[in-house]
Formats: C-alpha cells, sequence, structure tokens
C-alpha cells in the first residue's frame, strides 16, 4: 500500500516529521512517496538523512507542473503541489491514502488503507470548517453594517461557490488534507476522471481549489471516514464554548466530534498557527492544546534521532 505526500520546499521538513509519525503507528510497514514542487538538493538530502537515520522507507520525488502553468503564474493561496491530488489516478494504480504535510499522524494509517469504502472510490473526513460556514455567511455582524459592500462581496462569492459546487456545503463537504483513494475504482466508475485536475474546471475556485474541484467531482460519490482521523486542534476548546453553533449538527456528527476529541487519530494543523514556527511553537495559548504539546514530544523525538534539524539549513551541517 501506498502513502502520498505533497509539499513545497518549505513544507519538507514537516513532511517528513509527520511521515515519521505515521511510520511509528503503522502496524505494517508502508511505502511512502514525497512529492516536492521546485525541489532542490538540500530537499532531496533531508529526505535520505531521514530515510537513513529513521530507518523510514521514504523516496521523494519532483513534482510535474505540467498542466498547471495557469494556476502556478496566479497569486493563488497554495501552492501547485496541492494539487496533487487531482492527479493521482493517473500516478497510482490502485489504492493509496493521501495526507496533508501539516499533520501528525496518532493512529495506525493500516485502518484507513484497509478501510471498506462500500463501493465508493474515494474516502475522507467531513471538513467541519464547512459544517459551520453557514452559521458565519446568514449571521449579521456589526462589521457587515459598517462595511455593506464587504459583506456584499463575500456573500456574492459565497453563493457563486454554492453554484460552482452543485451543492451547500457542510455536512456533505469533505476536507481533502486525508483521503483514501481507489484510483483503480476512480478510473473504472469515473469515465470522466481525466477532466479532474482541468484548469477550465479548477478556474472558478480561488479559495481551496483543490479541496473544492475534488468535492464538486465527487458529490455524493465519497465514503465519510470517522473525524478521529481528520482533527483540527481548536476541536475541543470550539466546540465545548460554542454548543449553541453546533445545534444543527445532525446526531452522528456529534457523536464522532466527541470521539475526535476524545481519541484523535491524526491533528490536521489547518490554518497559519503551524506548531514547528517559531512565532506559534512558543505561543503559551497554543502550546496548552493538546494537538501542540503532541507535536513538540514527536518532534523532539524525531530532532534527536536526526541530529539536531529544525530548518532546512541545519541539513548543510549534518552532512559534513
Amino acid at each position: 500500500m501506498q502513502v502520498i505526500y505533497g509539499a513545497n520546499e518549505d513544507y519538507v521538513l514537516p513532511a517528513l516529521v509527520s511521515i515519521w509519525s505515521m511510520w511509528q503507528n503503522a502496524s505494517q510497514p508502508v511505502e511512502v512517496t514525497l512529492y516536492v514542487e521546485n525541489m532542490q538538493q538540500h530537499s532531496l538530502d533531508l529526505i535520505e538523512l531521514a530515510r537513513d537515520r529513521l530507518g523510514v522507507s521514504v523516496r521523494g520525488e519532483s513534482f510535474d507542473e505540467t498542466g498547471f502553468e495557469e494556476y502556478a503564474s496566479q497569486a493563488m493561496p497554495y501552492p501547485v503541489v496541492s494539487l496533487l491530488p487531482l492527479i493521482l489516478p493517473r500516478l497510482v494504480e490502485g489504492r493509496c491514502l493521501f495526507i496533508d504535510a501539516d499533520t501528525l499522524v496518532m493512529g495506525d494509517s493500516w485502518e484507513l488503507l484497509s478501510a471498506d469504502l462500500n463501493g465508493m472510490p474515494i474516502g475522507a473526513c467531513v471538513d467541519m470548517g464547512q459544517v459551520l460556514m453557514e452559521d458565519r455567511i446568514c449571521k449579521v455582524r456589526v462589521s457587515d453594517l459598517i462595511h455593506p459592500s464587504r459583506a456584499r462581496l463575500k456573500r456574492k462569492t459565497y453563493i457563486d461557490r454554492i453554484r460552482n459546487l452543485g451543492f451547500v456545503p457542510g455536512e456533505n463537504y469533505f476536507n481533502s488534507g486525508v483521503l483514501i483513494m481507489d484510483c483503480g475504482v476512480i478510473r473504472d466508475q469515473c469515465p470522466d476522471w481525466e477532466s479532474l485536475a482541468s484548469m477550465d474546471k479548477l478556474r472558478p475556485y480561488t479559495s481551496v481549489p483543490d479541496q473544492d474541484r475534488l468535492n464538486e467531482f465527487f458529490a455524493g460519490r465519497w465514503f465519510k471516514l470517522p473525524l478521529k482521523w481528520n482533527v483540527r486542534t481548536g476541536l475541543k476548546r470550539h466546540f465545548e464554548r460554542n454548543q449553541y453553533k453546533y445545534r444543527d449538527v445532525s446526531e452522528n456528527l456529534r457523536v464522532q466530534i466527541q470521539e475526535a476529541i476524545q481519541d484523535p487519530k491524526l491533528w490536521h494543523f489547518t490554518g497559519k498557527r503551524k506548531p514547528w514556527l517559531r512565532r506559534y511553537r512558543n505561543s503559551l495559548r497554543l502550546r496548552s492544546r493538546q494537538g501542540f504539546k503532541d507535536y513538540a514530544r514527536v518532534f523532539s523525538e524525531f530532532n534527536a534521532i536526526l541530529g539536531g534539524v529544525k530548518e532546512l539549513s541545519d541539513v548543510i551541517k549534518l552532512q559534513r
């Protein structure tokens, strides 16, 4: 079974930390491929160090941007390699597990690799940010009254996005940070699978292009994985302090939220607050979150074995 990661140069080190956490908790051996956008020699060196000193079966591959030149030329919020899941049916023969670089794996990845998807071509977790999106859009804030044109544009953008998706995001919208993709099934069941990465289809999406395109393409054709396999670090705090915002959440998802809080299998560090960045790593408020505590512990172990890599520039020192 294959596990796939994607990263740009800035995310190679965090990706390797996630890979090592996944490797430690896997009950059976897995083969890992890390696709890197514009891969430089120091990234290759770091991947080789991880393979040699950590014993992780990982290989680095340069991400081919062919077909995404238009995306690369624009000021998009995410790097080109974020589109990697869209082309995995071209690259992988059978089933694979895709994991974002900004994660920490706490459970056995073979639970996902061997999961029964009930014939669906793809498995993923509900995106909690989208579940609560309706509340954020419909609620009128004081700032909306002060800046009505900005509020109108925000709502228009949301409506346009719904029109392109073909449905209202909510519990039927998944997060693309953790995906089980049965690539053979995708090719067999989806005659138009090659259009998944079409720029004509991607162009309308400017917020999270890869995720929106995946949700549009697989609408009604994806298996819901337990939420504990894609947990935001702020979920516990937000759920306990904002119960009223979850009033319309289904009972099944409510149970999954509670299970995810009690036994997270994978932390997903969404947003700008990343635990490997110094300004957030040293934040007293963030350090109290369990996800940040777990990351600090795993990174310390990773760093000790690898020999003191805190930044990519440290690879040169280790080579001497």
